[in-house]
């Protein structure tokens, strides 16, 4: 069987493949995001926040504090944690729930993008609910609710106003409009009607954070007190029973006041969130020992070391859920111009593979292309875009795999390792796979 026909020249073939890297090398992303992969490859994006101090709850005589139950005090946050970017979205619930979002409470917002709502703190928190089966998915027991003061702590992003983009006291703090907010956060202001929108259309607050004022209330893991005390604290969890839970952040159908960073309400936790007014977003406070999973970070030249030059050119689309390849061959010493290499045998060899991948698996399919010559003006390759036969390529991180690939009409099996021929995406690998 006939794979390609002669490579006139072994230094266009580097200098092809180089010119490949750099075209399908992906952007940086931000350093202090990372990327979760729920069930299907769906995207959850958390953001770091660093341990610090700051003060929590709101000065006295704060515009805005209409329950006076915001006590200022100074808290202390000894570890680095992570938050999600967004509310989490009706995709990412029905993902790791594998049932849509309940639709009891009414249907002004239902959509991917749009938060999750109808839900509450025991469908999030106990037995069966998000975050027991979400760890079960990712083998880990750190994903949460985050606290009062990991959200205040988040949202509030070393600032010291009624907002994280100021106090805004040129503006009402009902449902006028305000120019101030508007880039920012929902609320009754700037929604008609007053509904739950998509995450993630506002400017984010300066730790990367989105939608943390207004939107939709959003739960968090304490138990509510009206007094939050004047002392300093070190890493509070608040209070402990089975009591009211804190809401944080206010939402699209109230008045602004509501959306302040200090800004707090309590209700029971198995009735009272059961509305389209609360939603939530994950915390951790480490993201070590998740399992690896297939990104865009794996887009590079591969190279199996235990050949004289065997490669392969990886391309992942996120967007499809799919990788493209293309799987070479070459040997040190250029084969004779009139020689056609055949597969197995010394020379140039050339398939493409196409298939979609789950976790850190990729399962393709082979295609044969002949006729291929890289530094011919004209392009005279041609494909047999019939099934060829079948690749399997498992990732043990992110500089690491195995490929196991079988051609049935060769009756040809096999199996080997495949390591980057250069190390300069491992970082931003490690970053998207959370590995």
């Amino acid at each position: 069987m006939k794979i390609s026909s002669y490579c006139h020249h072994y230094f266009s073939y580097r200098r092809l493949l180089i010119l490949l890297l750099l075209f399908l090398m992906p952007q940086t992303v931000l350093a202090e995001e990372v990327t979760v992969y729920l069930p299907g490859n769906v995207e959850m994006v958390l953001v770091k926040v660093p341990a610090g101090t700051f003060m929590m709850g709101s000065p006295e005589g704060e515009r805005g504090n209409v329950l006076d139950n915001e006590s200022q005090h100074e808290v202390t946050l000894t570890q680095d944690y992570y938050l999600g970017k967004t509310e989490v979205t009706q995709k990412q619930w029905e993902a790791v729930m594998g049932t849509p979002m309940r639709m009891d409470c009414g249907e002004p917002a239902v959509g991917d993008d749009y938060p999750v709502y109808c839900v509450t703190w025991d469908r999030i928190n106990g037995p069966g609910g998000f975050m027991e089966k979400l760890n079960e998915y990712l083998g880990t027991m750190d994903f949460r609710l985050p606290t009062e003061a990991e959200w205040e702590r988040a949202t509030r992003a070393n600032t010291t106003t009624r907002y994280s983009h100021g106090d805004a006291l040129e503006c009402g703090d009902n449902c006028e409009a305000c120019a101030a907010h508007d880039p920012y956060m929902w609320w009754c202001g700037n929604t008609d009607p007053r509904a739950p929108q998509m995450v993630g259309l506002k400017q984010a607050n300066p730790f990367g954070l989105h939608d943390v004022h207004g939107n939709l209330w959003e739960i968090v893991n304490d138990r509510y007190t009206d007094d939050l005390g004047s002392d300093p604290v070190t890493d509070p969890q608040g209070p402990g029973g089975d009591g009211d839970i804190v809401f944080k952040g206010g939402g699209a159908e109230y008045e602004g006041y509501w959306s302040r960073s200090a800004s707090r309400l309590g209700g029971a936790p198995d009735d009272r969130a059961q509305n389209d007014e609360i939603g939530f977003r994950v915390a951790t406070s480490s993201i070590a020992g998740l399992p690896f999973r297939i990104t865009n970070g794996l887009n590079d030249a591969w190279f199996n070391f235990d050949t004289s030059g065997q490669g392969l050119l990886i391309t992942v689309f996120p967007d499809r859920g799919e990788i493209f390849l293309a799987w070479f061959t070459y040997d040190t010493e250029r084969p004779p111009e009139d020689v056609t290499a055949f597969l197995g045998e010394p020379g140039h060899r050339w398939l493409t593979a196409q298939g979609t991948y789950d976790g850190d698996t990729a399962t393709l399919t082979l295609y044969l292309t002949e006729g291929g010559v890289f530094d011919s003006p004209e392009p005279v390759a041609e494909t047999d875009l019939a099934g060829y036969g079948t690749m399997i390529i498992q990732f043990a991180h992110c500089n690491s795999g195995l490929v196991t690939y079988h051609i049935e009409s060769l009756d040809i099996s096999g199996d080997f390792p495949i390591e980057r021929l250069a190390l300069d995406n491992v970082p931003l690998c490690e970053e998207l796979s959370v590995q």
